[in-house]
């Protein structure tokens, strides 16, 4: 996608779960750009001021949860384009994710390999 030779591939990370997110965002740091926001709203404002290369978005939250949030982002003329990967610790069915617009939909805790490898594949713009 954004890819180019010394550039670091950016994610947005929304999570309403401070401790997760900053998990992650610890995890995803040693590879990746990484920015983070903790509800839908925000990440929304992030997305289309930042416009990262991937977003990595949790389901539950409140106020605005990960569907809706994934709706308004692949709404939005400047946003549609950036792949969403979903994590969940619910058992929701990823067509409901996809249905919102999102390309994966991970379980939570999710390995931080699979992550990276997932983040790598959408930002390359491969089907995670």
């Amino acid at each position: 996608m954004n890819e180019a030779p010394g550039r670091r591939v950016s994610v947005l990370l929304v999570d309403d779960c401070d401790d997760q997110r900053d998990l992650y965002e610890l995890l995803l740091a040693s590879e990746f750009t990484v920015i983070s926001a903790g509800r839908g709203a925000a990440a929304l404002a992030l997305a289309e001021r930042w416009r990262p290369d991937v977003i990595v978005l949790d389901i539950e939250m409140p106020d605005m949860n990960g569907f809706e949030t994934c709706r308004r982002l692949k709404d939005g003329a400047s946003t549609r384009a950036i792949p969403v990967i979903m994590l969940t610790g619910c058992d929701y069915i990823p067509d409901e994710a996809r249905l919102a617009g999102a390309s994966l939909v991970l379980a939570k805790p999710c390995p931080e390999r699979r992550l990276v490898e997932a983040i790598v594949a959408a930002a390359s713009g491969v089907r995670p």
